[in-house]
């Protein structure tokens, strides 16, 4: 009897780490909104999710606005516990930032206008990148797209807009 009950104590003991791990949702396209620019999530190829440590989750509408808020510490780093984006290519699942590769180019623009999109792994980069041009990144090389579009990103309560250029611009103007 002692041996059963270690065992199902040790079986919810697990079950209470694993359920308490903080993990990325999915999407809830055309009812959640961006953290960032507050506009409504609806294109399924481009959305993101920022991971609090505490399991808390940030929505985005594209993968600049996922990388401005965290430039702009709408999270302190030391709490962020995983950032995603979904895949151009595969909508519904995500992908964490640091295994996925991103394109840059002007033929497959995204809801914010930096035309950045992501993918699962580099191959299927360099295969868009084949089919609409433009440029192969790493995560990092986001950040250096996002500074040369819009400069140093305003703090995450500013009257700015997310990223330059979008919608939200036009409605604080």
């Amino acid at each position: 009897m002692k041996t059963l009950f270690k065992k199902a104590a040790a079986i919810l003991l697990l079950s209470l780490l694993w359920a308490c791990n903080p993990a990325p949702e999915a999407i809830r396209y055309g009812e959640a909104t961006c953290a960032r620019c507050k506009m409504m999530i609806m294109d399924q190829e481009f959305g993101a999710e920022l991971v609090t440590t505490k399991g808390k989750i940030y929505t985005f509408d594209s993968i600049e606005c996922l990388a401005a808020f965290y430039l702009a510490d709408g999270v302190p780093h030391s709490d962020v516990h995983s950032m995603w984006i979904t895949p151009f290519n595969n909508p519904g699942n995500l992908v964490e930032v640091s295994d996925a590769a991103f394109l840059h180019s002007a033929g497959l623009p995204s809801p914010m206008g930096m035309n950045l999109s992501g993918y699962a792994n580099r191959t299927d980069a360099q295969q868009m990148q084949t089919k609409y041009g433009g440029n192969v990144l790493a995560w990092e090389d986001v950040f250096t797209i996002l500074d040369q579009k819009t400069g140093n990103q305003p703090a995450q309560n500013s009257e700015k807009p997310c990223c330059g250029g979008c919608a939200a611009e036009v409605a604080t103007n």
